[in-house]
C-alpha cells in the first residue's frame, strides 16, 4: 500500500524511527525462526486453570506433556479466545464471566459490585464493526464521539458524563490518531461510574466511566490472517494479523490496518492507519514482559457539522444534508499518537505477585478550520440577523488549533491472595504516577468582512493560516501530574458475601499559563482521599444483589480559565445498586439504578469579558440501564441493552450574572448530546447444520430519544433508529462476509457538539464485503 505523506512535527518525529525498526525486526526475526535451533514443535494446547498442557516432543523423539503457564498482567486477561487464531472456535459467546480490569485482580465479573461490560471479539465480528463507536453501542448508557469529528477531542459519554478512554489501562487524554480501528482490538471493557482508586492517570479519575480497549497479545500458537474491507463511498480497508513464535520463550504478534474513504458528505476524505507491534519474553512459570508499541496516524479535511436552524428547523429554509461548511480546498487535519509501554508481571510465590507497567508517548493534533459564527457566535445554530441579509447568512473565520503532548506514566502493584477462616481474601496495594504536558495554540481571524450565504454553497475565499499563529506560536501550557497511592481488599465470606473496599491518597497537580493574548498563570495542588466500597450478595448461585459507593478527583487540562481563578480540580460522588445474574453462563447481564453528583464542573464566567471558565458548576445524572447477553442454544447470541438517563445542571453559575445571554444555562437544564432513552438488540445465528457450516447471518436496532444541541437547551434534534444486518461464510481458510448499515436507509440528524453545538446528518444506507485468509 501507498504511505500517506504526513509531516512529522519535532515532538514526535524522533519515535518514528523505532517504529519503523520495529517493523523491519518484525520481518526478519519471522525469517530467522526457522533457522533456530531451539525452535518451539508444534504442539497443541488446552486451557486449564493458569496455564496449559501442551503436548511437545523431546530431543528423543517422545511425546511429553509440559506445563505452559503465563502470569496474567492487569488489563490483559489472556483467556481462551485470546489464545485463538482470528475466527477460531474460540469466539463463541458474547458473555465474558471473569475480568482484571474492574479491579486489577482476575475476578468474576458476577462477583463485582459495579456495572462492567464487556464487548467481546465476537461481538465485533458478528457485526463487521468499520469503527469503534459502532461496537460502543453495544453498551448501554454510551454516546460516542461522531466519526466525522477531527481526532483533537474525545466526546465519548457514559451515563451522561464524560468518560475516560484508555488503550490498554493508559489514558488517551484527547484520544489522537487512528481511534476508530477494530483489528488490533481483542475486546473492549467498559466501567461505569467513577473509577478513581486504579484509574487516576493522566487528569485525574474519569466521572461517567471508563472505555478500555485491550490490544491483541501474542500467543505459542502460530498463525496469521490476511484481508480487504470495502464498502460505499470508496472505502478501502486492507488488514494484517500475523502470530509468530519465535523461540518457546519469546512471542511475538503485529498487527496493521490501512484505512482510505471519502463520505457521503461533500470534500470530505478520511485517511488513517495504525501499526502494532507486540514482543513477549515469558519463562512460562513465573515472569512474563510485554513490549507494546503503536503507531497511528489520522488525516482529513476538518467537518464541523451544520447549524440547527436550516437542518432541525426548517420554517425558513432548509441546508443540503452532505453540505460541507469550507472551501473545498481546506487543507486536512491531521491527528498523531507514537507510544511504547512495557508490562511486567512476577509471581513471587503462590501468595504474592508483582505487576508493573509503563508508558512513554507523543502526540499531536493540527486542526485547519473555517469557522462558522452566527447571532449565537461560534456555536452557530442560528444565522446573523440584519434586514438586508439572505435567511442563511453567517460569518466565517480562518481557524487552527495546534496541540502537541508529551506523557510519561509508571503504575505497579502488588498482590496477594490468601484465606482466612470461612474467607478467601485478595489484599492489592499499589501506586501510580503520571505527567501529561501539553502545550499549542489557538489563533483565528475573519476571512473579510463579508458573511456567507449558505443557500449557495460558496466560499471564494481560500483558507489561510491566521497571522497571528505565525507570530507567536505555541501560547498555552498545561502540565497534569497526577499520582498516589492505592490499597484494596477483596473478600468472599462463605463464598455467598463478596466484598469489597478501597481507599486512594491521590494528588491532582495543575500548572496552567498562557503567554498570549495576556499572560496568565495558575497553579494548584490537591491531596484527597478517595473512597470505594461495594458489596454482592449471592441470593443464589445464578442471581446476586450489590452496591457500591466511590468518589472521583480530575483536573481540568482542556480549560481556559478565566483570570485570577484557581484551577481546582473536578470531584464527582457516585452511588450504585443493581442485581447481577449468571444462568449456566448462557443467559448473563446487570441492571442497575445510579447517582452521579459533579462539582468543580468548568462553566463560562459572564464576569470575564472573554467568557473563559471558572470551576464553580453543578452537574447531576441519576438513572437506570440493563445490558444482557443470551445463548438459548447453540449457535444463536442475543445482545440488549437499555438506559435511561437524565442529566443536567444543579448549578450553571448563570443566574447570578445576566439572563439575557445567548449561551444562558438555566439551573436544571439537560445536558447536550444525552438521550432520555436509548436501546439495542441484536441477534446472531451460526449454523450448525452440516450442510450449512460456516455461515452465520445476523441483525439489530438502535434506536433513542431526543437530545439537546446545547447548553441552553435551545434546539432539539429528534430521536432516530438505525437497522443493521450481516451475512458470512467461512470455508477452511477462507471468509467472506457483507454487512448493511441503515438498512432502511433513514434520514436522520445527530447532536454533533462542535463548539457546543450544531447537527450532524447520520450516515446513509451503506454496504461493506470483507474478504480474508487465515494460515
Amino acid at each position: 500500500m501507498m504511505p500517506i505523506p504526513f509531516t512529522l512535527q519535532p515532538a514526535v518525529k524522533n519515535l518514528k524511527p523505532i517504529a519503523i525498526g520495529l517493523m523491519l525486526l518484525s520481518g526478519t526475526l519471522v525469517q530467522a525462526k526457522d533457522n533456530l535451533s531451539n525452535q518451539p514443535k508444534t504442539s497443541t494446547s488446552n486451557s486449564a486453570g493458569s496455564g496449559e498442557d501442551i503436548l511437545d516432543i523431546n530431543d528423543s523423539g517422545e511425546v511429553v506433556i509440559q506445563k505452559f503457564k503465563v502470569t496474567r498482567s492487569a488489563l490483559h486477561e489472556d483467556e481462551a479466545e485470546s489464545k485463538a487464531a482470528p475466527e477460531d472456535t474460540g469466539y463463541k459467546r458474547y458473555n465474558k464471566t471473569r475480568i482484571i480490569g474492574a479491579t486489577r485482580t482476575d475476578t468474576p465479573l458476577k462477583e463485582i459490585p459495579q456495572s462492567v461490560v464487556v464487548v467481546t471479539r465476537k461481538v465485533i465480528n458478528d457485526q463487521q464493526s468499520v469503527m469503534v463507536t459502532e461496537s460502543l453501542r453495544n453498551v448501554s448508557g454510551i454516546v460516542t464521539t461522531n466519526p466525522l469529528f477531527t481526532a483533537s477531542a474525545d466526546k465519548t459519554r457514559i451515563r451522561g458524563f464524560a468518560a475516560e478512554q484508555l488503550l490498554d489501562g493508559f489514558t488517551q487524554y484527547y484520544n489522537p490518531g487512528d481511534r476508530e480501528s477494530t483489528n488490533n482490538l481483542e475486546r473492549i471493557e467498559v466501567l461505569k461510574g467513577a473509577n478513581a482508586v486504579l484509574y487516576s492517570g493522566g487528569s485525574g479519575a474519569p466521572v461517567g466511566g471508563v472505555v478500555n480497549l485491550v490490544s491483541k497479545l501474542p500467543t505459542a500458537k502460530a498463525f496469521g490472517q490476511l484481508g480487504m474491507k470495502v464498502g460505499s463511498y470508496d472505502f478501502y480497508q486492507p488488514f494484517v494479523d500475523i502470530n509468530q513464535p519465535l523461540t518457546n520463550n519469546i512471542l511475538f504478534r503485529i498487527t496493521g490496518e490501512f484505512t482510505d474513504s471519502k463520505s457521503f458528505v461533500d470534500v470530505v476524505h478520511n485517511e488513517r492507519y495504525n501499526i502494532n507491534p507486540v514482543l513477549t519474553f515469558t519463562n512460562h512459570e513465573s515472569t512474563t514482559l510485554t513490549l507494546q508499541g503503536r503507531l497511528s496516524r489520522w488525516r482529513q479535511q476538518d467537518y464541523q457539522g451544520l447549524p440547527a436552524t436550516g437542518t432541525v428547523v426548517t420554517d425558513k429554509f432548509t441546508l443540503r444534508r452532505d453540505m460541507f461548511i469550507g472551501p473545498a480546498s481546506l487543507p486536512p487535519s491531521i491527528s498523531e499518537f507514537d507510544g511504547m509501554w512495557a508490562t511486567l508481571d512476577h509471581k513471587l510465590n503462590n501468595v504474592w505477585s508483582l505487576n508493573f507497567k509503563a508508558r512513554y508517548a507523543e502526540s499531536l493534533f493540527d486542526q485547519k478550520a473555517r469557522l462558522l459564527s452566527g447571532s449565537d457566535s461560534f456555536q452557530a445554530d442560528e444565522p446573523v440577523r440584519g434586514a438586508k441579509l439572505p435567511l442563511a447568512s453567517f460569518q466565517t473565520a480562518n481557524a487552527e488549533l495546534y496541540q502537541e503532548q508529551e506523557e510519561k506514566s509508571f503504575l505497579g502493584n502488588a498482590l496477594a491472595q490468601f484465606d482466612l477462616g470461612p474467607t478467601k481474601n485478595k489484599l492489592l496495594i499499589g501506586a501510580d504516577y503520571s505527567r501529561y504536558a501539553d502545550a499549542g495554540f489557538l489563533g483565528g481571524e475573519f476571512a473579510g468582512n463579508v458573511g456567507v450565504n449558505l443557500l449557495t454553497s460558496t466560499f471564494p475565499a481560500p483558507w489561510a493560516a491566521p497571522e497571528y499563529i505565525a507570530k507567536f506560536g505555541n501560547v498555552s501550557f498545561v502540565n497534569n501530574t497526577t499520582y498516589g497511592g492505592y490499597a484494596q481488599l477483596q473478600s468472599n465470606i462463605y463464598e455467598r458475601l463478596h466484598l469489597l473496599f478501597s481507599v486512594r491518597a491521590g494528588v491532582v497537580d495543575i500548572d496552567y499559563h498562557t503567554t498570549q493574548p495576556e499572560k496568565i498563570s495558575a497553579q494548584t495542588t490537591t491531596l484527597k482521599m478517595l473512597p470505594r466500597a461495594g458489596a454482592v450478595f449471592d441470593i443464589t448461585k445464578d442471581f446476586s444483589l450489590f452496591v457500591n459507593y466511590s468518589q472521583g478527583m480530575r483536573g481540568q487540562p482542556f480549560v481556559n480559565f478565566a483570570r485570577n481563578t484557581k484551577p481546582a480540580p473536578e470531584l464527582s460522588e457516585t452511588i450504585e445498586g443493581g442485581i447481577k445474574f449468571n444462568f449456566s453462563d448462557k443467559f448473563t447481564g446487570q441492571l442497575a439504578a445510579y447517582q452521579i453528583d459533579r462539582t468543580n464542573v468548568a462553566v463560562s464566567d459572564y464576569s470575564d469579558g472573554n467568557f473563559r471558565s471558572i470551576t464553580a458548576g453543578k452537574q447531576r445524572s441519576y438513572g437506570f440501564d440493563a445490558d444482557l447477553t443470551w445463548m438459548p442454544f447453540e449457535g444463536l447470541n442475543i445482545l440488549a441493552n437499555y438506559a435511561y438517563t437524565n442529566a443536567f445542571y444543579v448549578d450553571s453559575i448563570d443566574s447570578r450574572y445576566f439572563q439575557s445571554a445567548q449561551a444562558y444555562i438555566p439551573n436544571g437544564a439537560t445536558l447536550p448530546s444525552i438521550p432520555t432513552h436509548s436501546t439495542r438488540f441484536w441477534a446472531n445465528y451460526d449454523f450448525q447444520q452440516p450442510m450449512l457450516k460456516g455461515l452465520s447471518i445476523g441483525a439489530g436496532v438502535y434506536w433513542q430519544s431526543a437530545v439537546f444541541l446545547s447548553n441552553n437547551n435551545k434546539f432539539q434534534v429528534d430521536g432516530f433508529y438505525n437497522v443493521d444486518a450481516s451475512i458470512a461464510y467461512k470455508y477452511e481458510r477462507y471468509k467472506v462476509a457483507l454487512s448493511v448499515k441503515n438498512l432502511t436507509d433513514e434520514e436522520y440528524y445527530q447532536s454533533y457538539g462542535y463548539l457546543n453545538g450544531r447537527v450532524a446528518p447520520g450516515p446513509p444506507i451503506s454496504a461493506y464485503a470483507t474478504f480474508s485468509v487465515d494460515y
